[in-house]
């Protein structure tokens, strides 16, 4: 499955758990290629959104992750 498969903020999360973990330096290296990548379009992401919010544009796509308020501390 690719990063349009799954929210891309859960693998940027993977990738780094997988860095963390993977003792193979060649293999360390294609994580970080492939987290490089991930953060990009994640920064990207964030900036068509912010500028669409600042300039009023209101055609945003809505974002598909779910607010769980049951997780917030009390």
């Amino acid at each position: 499955m690719g990063l349009r498969g799954r929210r891309l903020d859960d693998r940027i999360r993977e990738l780094c758990r997988d860095a963390v973990a993977t003792k193979n330096a060649p293999q360390v290296k294609s994580i970080l290629s492939e987290l490089h990548s991930a953060i990009h379009q994640y920064t990207q992401r964030l900036r068509i959104r912010a500028a669409a919010i600042l300039t009023g544009r209101l055609d945003l796509e809505p974002e598909r992750r779910k607010i769980l308020h049951d997780h917030e501390p009390t």
